[in-house]
């Protein structure tokens, strides 16, 4: 998750919109199956789709909200701070999201 930081931040400036899903939607497939190469697999009980994904996106939350307390502002909060231009924002949105898988080393 730590790999894919900007890009996600990058993401949630859009504002929800499509291509912040399908980021999402690919991040959390990419997360499962990295945890399935180790051998770590969730239990369909407790962890679905959305639930993983919900996680991802809270871990994410929480790392935005310490830096705003440090009055740093990141993500949809640097947009709706007028941090981010509407040109910015049309880049953004046309640039294909890349997710990064790191090297473990086990």
């Amino acid at each position: 998750l730590i790999a894919n930081r900007a890009e996600y931040l990058r993401h949630s400036t859009l504002n929800y919109t499509v291509q912040q899903k399908q980021y999402n939607n690919n991040l959390t497939q990419q997360m499962i199956e990295l945890a399935a190469q180790y051998g770590l697999i969730f239990d369909d009980n407790d962890f679905s789709f959305v639930t993983i994904r919900d996680r991802i996106r809270c871990y994410y939350k929480s790392y935005v909200q310490s830096l705003k307390k440090r009055g740093i502002l990141l993500g949809y909060a640097a947009r709706k701070a007028g941090l981010v231009s509407d040109n910015d924002i049309e880049v953004s949105a046309s640039t294909a999201g890349k997710i990064y898988v790191p090297n473990v080393l086990t």
